[in-house]
């Protein structure tokens, strides 16, 4: 059961959209205070999952490793960017699923993808042995609401925390996924996508559109 004290969680749930849902007062049972739990972790879910359409630029710093990672995704200019250290890949096309794939493929093993981890988020959500307790903080300059899930059964990911962006960015994640860790910051971050910045990769880098 997703139980934690309702005056802890008054105190730290940050944005007012997790306010609203969390439902902050100082009455209210175990149950009550699950279902607004669930409610939150729903919430955020979904704002990674809305968050997909927005164009943004996003570098990490990784546990474990001297490379930075940057994300850099316009789904409405069909164009998107992974650099890891100096090795840059680049995507072009207009197919929404082909870029989420081409993503995943590129992300693996350094950072969850977005879908990944609302996936985690939703599952959590409905899994009744789910403990989750909730903050908020500011990386990169962005102010992000957090979520610790732990004890979850039925979730792909029993255990994890996770910080999510205003507009649906990963800010910060630890998670161990079979064999896999993922410990990663968000270190800066701007809206958009600078087309020059592209353009400038375009002869060092490996461009796809597969």
């Amino acid at each position: 059961m997703i139980v934690q004290n309702p005056l802890r969680r008054c105190a730290v749930l940050g944005a007012a959209a997790l306010l609203a849902l969390a439902g902050c007062s100082l009455g209210g049972g175990a149950g009550e205070e699950a279902s607004e739990d669930q409610a939150a972790l729903t919430e955020l879910s979904e704002r990674l999952v809305d968050g997909e359409g927005h164009a943004y630029t996003a570098e990490y710093l990784l546990d474990g490793s001297d490379d930075p990672l940057l994300v850099a995704v316009d789904p409405e200019a069909g164009t998107a960017a992974v650099v890891v250290g100096d090795r840059p890949a680049l995507w072009s096309g207009e197919d929404a699923a082909e870029l989420a794939v081409w993503l995943g493929q590129k992300l693996d093993g350094l950072l969850p993808t977005d879908d990944d981890v609302a996936a985690w988020l939703a599952a959590a959500a409905a899994d009744s042995a789910a403990a989750a307790e909730f903050s908020d903080t500011t990386l990169a300059g962005e102010l992000a609401d957090c979520a610790d899930v732990q004890g979850a059964a039925d979730a792909p990911v029993g255990s994890f925390e996770v910080c999510v962006t205003t507009v649906g960015v990963i800010a910060s994640v630890t998670a161990k996924v079979g064999d896999t860790a993922y410990t990663a910051k968000l270190v800066n971050y701007h809206d958009g996508v600078d087309s020059t910045w592209l353009d400038g990769l375009s002869g060092q880098a490996d461009t796809s559109n597969q």
